[in-house]
């Protein structure tokens, strides 16, 4: 009696006589934890934002700086100077300009070009007959390979130009032939062959036939395959043919002079032709030792 006395006194309510949360209450609640997930998603919106804007000024600062540098410079031009056409056209434009270039001490041109074409050979009564296989005997003179060791090769994808010197009998009619008169005569040969290469479709290989001596003997031709001249055909060609001008006898630099040897002169055949079993034209390519 006297402990219920006290809790009237003090006004205090039994457990359970204790207020229930009221509908307001409880929406005072959901407030607080609907604000609570709004702060959180803002905060991730916040930093999604500020990634989205860095990424945005790192393109904007690339692009800033490409356009600042420029586009890169193009590769320079392989020649100063390409034919165009047709491949026969581009094959005669290359030996008309090629060959005008060439002089003699005289001033006089060193050579024509009388031929540029499939490999063709004129028999005795004058009847052209086209060269359907190359025949590449090897060089025994190392001992490294046997005369049997014969490559032979399809003259399909071969252009053969015919050099003609402009005196008797195709030779040279100027001057004295020397070995500083043959560099040059190859050098003509492996420009012929780059440009070829370069400028013309379907090139598989080059023949260029040398003006003969005046007395007909040694005829000596330049082989050229795509292979052998893959590292001059990746560079421009005054990389590889220094001069700025078409040198005359006798002036080529040492450097320049050492690539044509090097390309040329173990390339440099004697030619010749024999019938095949079908009755149709080979030639035949000799090493031309000590040429």
């Amino acid at each position: 009696m006297a402990d219920d006395v006290r809790k009237i006194a003090t006004g205090a309510q039994p457990p359970s006589a204790q207020p229930a949360v009221t509908g307001a209450n409880q929406a005072r609640v959901d407030s607080r934890a609907e604000r609570a997930r709004r702060t959180a998603y803002r905060g991730r919106f916040a930093l999604l934002y500020f990634l989205l804007a860095m990424i945005a000024g790192i393109a904007i600062g690339a692009t800033i700086v490409l356009v600042g540098r420029g586009s890169p410079a193009p590769a320079p031009p392989w020649s100063d100077w390409q034919p165009v056409g047709s491949a026969q056209r581009r094959t005669a434009q290359i030996a008309d300009r090629i060959a005008g270039t060439y002089r003699l001490p005289t001033g006089h041109q060193l050579d024509t070009v009388t031929y540029a074409g499939p490999p063709t050979v004129t028999g005795p009564d004058g009847t052209t007959f086209q060269v359907r296989a190359i025949a590449v005997r090897p060089d025994t003179s190392h001992g490294a390979a046997e005369a049997n060791d014969i490559d032979s090769f399809s003259a399909d994808g071969t252009v053969m130009y015919t050099l003609c010197g402009l005196g008797d009998r195709c030779a040279i009619g100027e001057g004295q032939a020397s070995n500083e008169r043959g560099a040059l005569l190859r050098r003509e040969a492996l420009e012929l062959g780059l440009y070829t290469f370069k400028y013309v479709d379907g090139v598989s290989s080059t023949v260029v036939l040398l003006p003969p001596r005046p007395d007909g003997q040694a005829a000596t031709a330049v082989f050229l395959e795509r292979g052998d001249v893959k590292s001059q055909l990746s560079r421009p060609l005054d990389q590889t043919l220094t001069a700025p001008l078409t040198p005359g006898i006798g002036e080529m630099t040492d450097t320049e002079l050492q690539t044509v040897e090097g390309i040329t002169r173990p390339r440099l055949y004697q030619y010749s032709y024999l019938q095949a079993q079908d009755g149709s034209p080979v030639m035949v390519l000799d090493p031309a030792i000590g040429s």
